[in-house]
């Protein structure tokens, strides 16, 4: 059995067109969160994301609008177990 283990990160406030670049070791899912939609995925109900289960080593995720922005990395789902995770803002 897989836990639910997800990664959290505080990107701030970014400003739309931005790009965020998720490298990883494992396929997990990627979700971009804005601070309303956060609180929601935490407790696992209903919210709305950018991204989904990435393949690939990177992930290059443009943020839609200006604001304050999270990136959520899980296994939720997937046959990773421990993963790691680097997120670069890149201007």
């Amino acid at each position: 059995m897989v836990l639910w283990e997800p990664v959290v990160l505080d990107l701030g406030w970014l400003h739309r067109a931005v790009i965020v670049r998720v490298r990883l070791d494992a396929v997990v899912n990627v979700r971009l969160l804005s601070a309303e939609n956060v609180d929601s995925y935490r407790r696992r109900s209903a919210y709305r994301m950018i991204g989904g289960v990435a393949t690939a080593q990177r992930l290059d995720i443009r943020v839609p609008f200006d604001g304050h922005w999270y990136v959520a990395v899980d296994n939720e789902g997937l046959a990773a177990g421990k993963f790691q995770v680097d997120v670069t803002v890149v201007s």
